[in-house]
């Protein structure tokens, strides 16, 4: 009897679980796709590459051969473009243009002839225009200047921002626009790791070149550029109306060929300006002032080391002042030891009446120059 009962219980629990199951299927009987639910490959690697105003977003060709088209949205969905794949080929590519300026989110999505789609993919871009345009600075100019005798122009350049602003890098070149020798205005483009260009045709009387920088952003496609910027050509300034002083100077024991800090602006190399000799009081720092007796603007210091004696100083300021009360350092800079003149640029060619060269370290205790000369406008 109790088997019997048993039997009956375990027919029933079937009977219930049975009936659950199929009230179970009826209900997710309506979300079941016949077949499976079919999808197109995926974008994969998609690139965003910005322009002005404009994109190209591209990605490797899928070897699915289903697909026949894409479509890129932006936007959030909002905004859409077409794309037909081609059948062959490696890579596939949109552009897309009139589009503000601003970071984008663009989603990419396959389709074959059924209208079956892959999963979405998100590729990211920069799309630039005028807020780009605005914070390009063009390449730094430390100096332009027309040698006295040949002619020749020299500009020196700074450093660009190649690959170090973040999305405001991407220096590429620089173009320096002038008058030549023939009257012709003349645009040259300069590559970026060039430090110094020679001009050799520049007109004899000219006064002024210009100069612009060339970017195209990270994964850009189109190059923007800054405005022309006007620069002044230097010229070797006249020393006739100069007088130099010192902190000291050796006004006997040196004599004839040095001492006196007006040797150092004779237009003779063979002779110099030395701080009191010999010395242990007269120290570092010393100092060489010259009074120009005019305002002019100074673009390039020019020194010369007394010849064949390397033991004056090494490191020095450059110093200008308009009333010789008040001063401006310019720059820092190293005197080396050779016999041939050295050049210091001067950033941003500033106007003064007095320049100091201000000298901070040397091998001794002793300073001499041979020759100081200045090239400005």
């Amino acid at each position: 009897m109790k088997k019997k009962s048993y039997v009956v219980i375990v027919f029933l629990m079937t009977c219930i679980v049975l009936s659950a199951c199929k009230k179970m299927d009826l209900t997710y009987e309506q979300f079941v796709v016949p077949g499976g639910i079919i999808y197109t490959a995926k974008v994969v690697s998609p690139v965003v590459h910005g322009g002005r105003n404009r994109v190209r977003i591209s990605w490797p060709r899928s070897i699915d051969p289903t697909i026949v088209k894409a479509r890129v949205f932006w936007n959030f969905n909002s905004d859409s473009v077409e794309v037909n794949v081609p059948s062959s080929g490696d890579s596939v590519s949109v552009n897309i243009d009139h589009l503000p300026a601003q970071p984008y989110s663009f989603v990419i999505k396959t389709y074959d002839n059924n209208g079956h789609t892959s999963v979405p993919t998100e590729a990211l871009g920069i799309v630039y225009g005028d807020i780009y345009q605005a914070v390009l600075l063009n390449r730094p100019v430390l100096s332009g200047v027309m040698a006295p005798i040949t002619g020749l122009v020299t500009i020196q350049w700074g450093i660009a921002n190649v690959n170090n602003g973040g999305a405001y890098a991407g220096a590429i070149a620089t173009e320096v626009s002038y008058l030549n020798t023939s009257g012709n205005q003349v645009t040259k483009r300069i590559g970026i790791n060039v430090v110094a260009t020679v001009l050799s045709d520049f007109k004899a009387d000219g006064t002024i070149y210009s100069t612009r920088t060339l970017y195209v952003p990270p994964l850009g496609i189109d190059t923007f550029y800054t405005d022309f910027n006007n620069k002044q050509i230097s010229r070797k300034l006249s020393k006739s109306a100069w007088t130099a002083t010192a902190d000291s100077q050796q006004l006997t024991g040196l004599l004839p060929a040095g001492g006196p800090a007006a040797y150092a602006i004779d237009g003779d190399i063979n002779t110099f300006w030395h701080t009191t000799y010999p010395s242990t009081t007269v120290i570092y720092p010393h100092w060489l002032v010259i009074d120009l007796k005019s305002q002019v603007n100074i673009g390039v210091l020019e020194l010369v080391y007394r010849q064949n004696i390397f033991n004056s100083f090494t490191d020095f300021l450059v110093d200008g002042s308009l009333d010789g009360i008040n001063w401006t350092t310019y720059g820092a800079y190293v005197f080396l030891g050779v016999n041939t003149p050295q050049s210091f640029p001067i950033l941003g060619s500033p106007k003064v009446r007095y320049v100091r060269i201000y000298a901070t370290k040397g091998p001794t205790v002793y300073a001499h120059i041979a020759e100081v000369s200045l090239y400005g406008y």
